[in-house]
């Protein structure tokens, strides 16, 4: 594990990225940390922004630290999740951690649309970088068809009608795009429930539990 201690913010995004690779390879998994050492999308984002960023790149690097402490796999879903949920002070409902399956993606968002974390199945499925994924809005990397992107508008508007309620996502299997990768991948997704994650009683966050595959 490299140190960041003492380093610009660039630095810093480089050191916590790699680390977070050189974990998921342990896991037989390669991903990348960024595409250029210029770190151009990092690069446009606000001091503060960039702050987050590097915050939100610790936490997720000590989650995987957590899983492997305990000698769990990252390749565990459900384990991941709750490790993920304890990290960061989040709770669910137990029923929703039961209805994870060894198959399934799991992804937490925040309120504004930024994603908090995904368990390991979405870097099978994804060819971004993680500087794409931290540092890009979602809507510039990925797309839906027309009516498949507002069953998922319906969906959400559905679920923050109640937001203190897990939603069984009617929604069938459809495909997404990326829009702006190397490799251009289409995945296969279908989600099956959004639940509300909880802070002090207070919903905070978006659950979400998936499959998705290459297309």
């Amino acid at each position: 594990m490299k140190s960041s201690s003492g380093l610009s913010l660039t630095q810093r995004f480089k050191v916590h990225s790699e680390n977070i690779c050189a974990l998921i390879l342990d896991a037989g998994l390669v991903i990348r940390p960024y595409s250029n050492p210029s770190l151009s999308f990092f690069a446009l984002l606000s001091e503060t922004e960039k702050i987050e960023v590097i915050r939100d790149l610790q936490i997720y690097y000590q989650i995987c630290l957590d899983v492997k402490m305990e000698g769990g796999s990252l390749r565990d879903p459900k384990h991941f999740t709750e490790k993920a949920l304890l990290r960061q002070g989040l709770n669910a409902d137990p029923f929703i951690l039961e209805q994870i399956k060894s198959d399934n993606l799991v992804e937490a968002y925040t309120f504004s649309g930024t994603q908090i974390f995904r368990t390991l199945l979405f870097f099978e499925v994804c060819s971004y970088t993680l500087e794409d994924l931290y540092c890009r809005k979602w809507y510039h990397l990925y797309e839906r068809a027309p009516e498949d992107q507002k069953n998922i508008e319906d969906t959400i508007g559905l679920f923050m009608s109640n937001p203190d309620k897990a939603l069984e996502v009617p929604n069938k299997e459809h495909v997404i795009h990326e829009r702006d990768s190397l490799e251009r991948l289409s995945i296969r997704n279908k989600m099956y429930w959004m639940a509300p994650l909880k802070k002090e009683g207070k919903t905070e966050a978006i659950l979400t539990i998936a499959t998705a595959s290459l297309a």
